[in-house]
């Protein structure tokens, strides 16, 4: 998934499988294109400061029993990687060439607050019911954007739902605050569609032109 914003600033967007290893090559195929002013992440500050620990020390990342399952089955598309490669490999790349790279979700702390205003405790719950159901359901697993849709959809219902759509504004937001000269925006494919919609409504007099891969 691409897509671009062309105006008085340039705005690509690329939405990326982040499980796959194959992620990160997309993301050096579209950096190199042309020389970007500002790369923006779909993860906070503190987590781009983690992968840069990371690149400079690998050491083995803990997951969740969704993210283990998620890595599962989206592993049977191909070699995966924790963390993404895709956000790796975009600040290895921003920073060998002195690029600015900035996070652009809720940060910690404003999303704890975000969390218990739209979680209730029967979302908690039914969340607990649908893990358990993850490895017996049948997936679309025709692609790797296709079944992280489903998955997406199956597990962000009620309260969670709503949590994914601030988050969304969120980032949003602060695309259309930071962008600036070109501007590359890596996102989860999850939510590139909603965020998409987002800055048509608010980047007026910009044209914009799509291309699924």
């Amino acid at each position: 998934m691409k897509a671009e914003f062309l105006g008085e600033e340039k705005v690509v967007l690329l939405g990326i499988v982040k499980g796959l290893k194959d992620s990160g090559k997309e993301v050096g195929l579209t950096y190199s294109t042309e020389r970007f002013d500002l790369l923006l992440l779909p993860i906070t500050e503190d987590e781009i400061s983690g992968l840069r620990q990371f690149i400079r020390e690998p050491s083995e990342v803990e997951m969740d029993d969704i993210e283990i399952m998620y890595e599962y089955y989206i592993g049977k598309f191909g070699d995966t990687s924790i963390p993404p490669e895709a956000y790796v490999t975009a600040v290895r790349l921003a920073d060998r060439d002195g690029v600015e790279v900035a996070g652009i979700d809720i940060p910690s702390g404003v999303y704890e607050d975000i969390f218990v205003n739209n979680i209730q405790l029967q979302d908690l719950l039914s969340l607990s019911l649908r893990k358990r159901r993850l490895m017996k359901r049948k997936w679309n697993m025709n692609d790797p954007v296709s079944f992280s849709l489903e998955w997406d959809r199956y597990l962000n219902r009620g309260g969670y739902e709503n949590l994914e759509r601030e988050r969304a504004k969120h980032m949003a937001s602060e695309i259309i605050k930071r962008k600036r000269g070109k501007t590359l925006v890596i996102l989860e494919v999850e939510r590139f569609r909603e965020i998409v919609e987002l800055l048509k409504n608010s980047l007026q007099g910009y044209r914009f032109q799509e291309s699924v891969e």
